[in-house]
């Protein structure tokens, strides 16, 4: 019989749980950042001369896992024609929004 995914995540030490969702979070942030910039048709060599920084750097901050700044993030965003938007869902569901 199988083992359903909610099934396994029960059966685990809460900080391994707490950890994995961590790195699962920067995962999904690197794969946005570089489909984001890929969407815009933007090379990573290009997105770092817009930025002032080498092209390592840009695949550091889209390498799944990579942990970055709010204003890092609001600077790539920028540098792709952008604007970032915040939007924070409260406890009772209603959402606050602002533009950084």
């Amino acid at each position: 019989m199988a083992r359903t995914l909610d099934k396994l995540i029960s059966d685990q030490k809460p900080e391994i749980v707490k950890n994995a969702r961590k790195k699962t979070d920067g995962m999904v942030l690197g794969i946005h950042l570089a489909q984001l910039r890929e969407r815009m048709q933007i090379t990573q060599e290009d997105m770092a001369n817009t930025l002032g920084v080498k092209q390592p750097t840009i695949a550091g901050m889209e390498r799944k896992g990579k942990d970055v700044k709010l204003s890092t993030l609001k600077r790539y965003v920028e540098g792709a024609g952008g604007k970032l938007t915040v939007d924070v869902e409260l406890p009772d569901g209603s959402h606050y929004g602002f533009n950084l």
